[in-house]
């Protein structure tokens, strides 16, 4: 197993070693549907050898009894969250996470229920991807927690930046910028409805909300920069 998957268990012990997201560690490691089927039954039974498998996988001790995590509350987890000079990205983060936890534990339990394969993919997909959108916000979350500093390493950060920029140019740039945006969304579009590459549909999808939340900010400074005119004008 490789470092990152090894720093992926710790970090779900950590976070309170919750069953459902164990499961998913533990079906990248191995093909045990039996035992996978078992916690899923009865998780409150089998969640203590569902952490010693994981830590067995990862080659790392498994905690004592005494000091096996138990499930606690999301904000207990993260009290920085509470504190008055928490970034307001990790907030902002922070109640993504719920939303990506609650659309994945959903999308999970519907998959039993799929009746044919496209409806079987469409939904695994969406469990995949909010499972993955958990772990990224998560890793942000956590290693806050541990260092005290920003990881930075989620698209928000960048969109952020993106974001501010705006507000730093002037109404020839902000017109420029409104049409490469309009352009940009063109081309994901485009691409979307031709299916080339279905691979990178959640990607194509993730790109084109980006480009269409920092569109409508463009749009809202000119329509200020516009009405701001209009009223000098009026005086």
């Amino acid at each position: 197993m490789n470092d990152s998957l090894t720093a992926e268990i710790r970090a779900w012990l950590r976070a309170g070693a919750e069953v459902t997201a164990g499961l998913l560690l533990f079906s990248q490691f191995s093909n045990n549907t039996r035992f996978a089927s078992l916690v899923k039954i009865k998780p409150a039974k089998y969640r203590p050898l569902l952490i010693e498998k994981l830590c067995t996988l990862a080659g790392i001790t498994p905690p004592s009894e005494e000091a096996r995590p138990a499930r606690r509350r999301f904000r207990d987890d993260f009290p920085f969250l509470r504190a008055p000079d928490c970034p307001p990205e990790l907030k902002i983060l922070a109640a993504d996470k719920i939303t990506a936890h609650e659309r994945y534990i959903q999308a999970h339990e519907r998959l039993f229920d799929c009746t044919t394969l496209n409806e079987c993919y469409t939904t695994a997909r969406e469990a995949i991807e909010n499972f993955l959108e958990n772990r990224a916000i998560f890793q942000e979350l956590d290693y806050y927690r541990e260092h005290g500093a920003i990881l930075g390493k989620h698209r928000i950060f960048e969109y952020l930046r993106q974001r501010q920029q705006l507000h730093g140019l002037n109404i020839v740039e902000l017109l420029a910028e409104q049409r490469r945006l309009r352009s940009a969304i063109w081309r994901i579009n485009d691409e979307i409805k031709k299916g080339t590459k279905p691979y990178l549909q959640a990607e194509r999808e993730k790109r084109r909300h980006q480009k269409e939340t920092l569109l409508a900010e463009v749009d809202k400074l000119i329509d200020a920069y516009t009405n701001a005119q209009t009223n000098l004008r009026a005086k």
